[in-house]
């Protein structure tokens, strides 16, 4: 009940209590239980049952519920704040907590978590986790993530099981960057370049880019590192940004390394699709409200309910793209609001992706 309601859009422990209660002798959930009576608890009782739920067993479910959909060609990786996990520091015995969300780019639904008990510092050795994980396994497949997680002891890792990455270049990054550059200066020209014909809007924000790649035809290897193994192709990202209400333009560079060759054109897309983890962020934000959640012990259970819930939206997303949801075009803020408005929907969406 707690993922049908979070699916219509109850989003605290609060409103899923009333949308419960409400909803206590509706027909629909008898015959979805098998129950002849559905007993509601209360809210104090409700809410630990759900701090006090076994997160990583959620985890587990959550993972074989969504792994016949995941085709784990290309992964992004990337960590968010769970910000309602402390509120305004009131709670200074626990840490404020975070999540890494490990995302399908193809489908575009996030296929595993890592739990982050303290914070953005968990991130190097949780995602180090996640290469080890057989779950999340697959020859060839393809590691996008920030510059934060350009360490050394992962991208050897992946390199060493088969796998490939895409890695920003951090302008910390010791030696790296500078290296990066001056091998750059070396070529009269790119290997290839790719320029979209069109260009994307981010906000009142026009973004043009340009991408370069820097490959040797002669051999796997553009570029030795001492500590890096078998960097083949240097990209170099030109982001051009105009402000349509001021006409100021700013202008940035890039630069991201990879263990594999391909096309200028396949790199653009590959560097634009790792966006979708941050979409997906933004989705969790605007639909479930999860910025706002006050959940500051173990809010872990209830963000897996609300993954679970935004991927329901995403797999419909995905099976009816072009089609019209009454007559409005079909958007995950208008499946969620055809849920909010009917039940029989909402149980469409939650029995047809079983």
């Amino acid at each position: 009940m707690s993922l049908f309601g979070l699916l219509k859009g109850a989003v605290t422990f609060k409103d899923l209590h009333c949308w419960m209660q409400y909803n206590e002798h509706n027909e629909l959930f008898k015959k979805l239980f098998k129950r002849t009576e559905i007993k509601i608890p209360s809210l104090s009782t409700l809410h630990n049952l759900l701090m006090n739920t076994d997160n990583n067993e959620l985890e587990v479910v959550f993972r074989d519920y969504f792994a016949p959909y995941v085709e784990l060609n290309n992964i992004s990786i990337d960590g968010k704040w769970l910000r309602g996990s402390d509120v305004n520091g009131q709670y200074t015995e626990e840490s404020h907590k975070s999540i890494l969300n490990i995302l399908d780019k193809d489908i575009k639904i996030v296929v595993g978590h890592k739990f982050l008990a303290k914070g953005k510092l968990s991130e190097i050795p949780a995602t180090k986790e996640i290469l080890k994980d057989n779950f999340f396994t697959k020859e060839s497949q393809i590691f996008s993530f920030d510059a934060l997680l350009t360490q050394v002891d992962i991208l050897n890792d992946i390199n060493k099981t088969g796998r490939r990455y895409i890695a920003k270049v951090k302008g910390n990054q010791e030696g790296l960057k500078d290296k990066a550059k001056k091998t750059i200066n070396i070529f009269q020209a790119p290997t290839d370049s790719y320029k979209p014909k069109t260009f994307t809007i981010e906000g009142n924000k026009i973004v043009k880019r340009v991408v370069d790649i820097y490959e040797d035809k002669n051999c796997n290897l553009v570029m030795f590192h001492s500590d890096f193994n078998n960097i083949q192709t240097i990209v170099r990202v030109k982001k051009e940004i105009t402000n349509e209400k001021t006409g100021e333009v700013t202008t940035t560079t890039q630069y991201l390394v990879a263990n594999f060759k391909t096309t200028a054109d396949n790199f653009h897309d590959l560097i634009l699709h790792h966006w979708r983890i941050e979409t997906y962020h933004y989705h969790l934000d605007m639909l479930t409200k999860e910025d706002d959640h006050i959940a500051y012990v173990n809010p872990f259970s209830i963000s897996i309910l609300r993954s679970f819930a935004v991927n329901l939206y995403q797999l419909y997303l995905n099976a009816h793209k072009g089609e019209k949801i009454l007559k409005a075009k079909i958007t995950m803020a208008e499946i969620k609001r055809s849920c909010q408005h009917s039940d029989d929907f909402t149980s469409n969406i939650f029995e047809s992706e079983s």
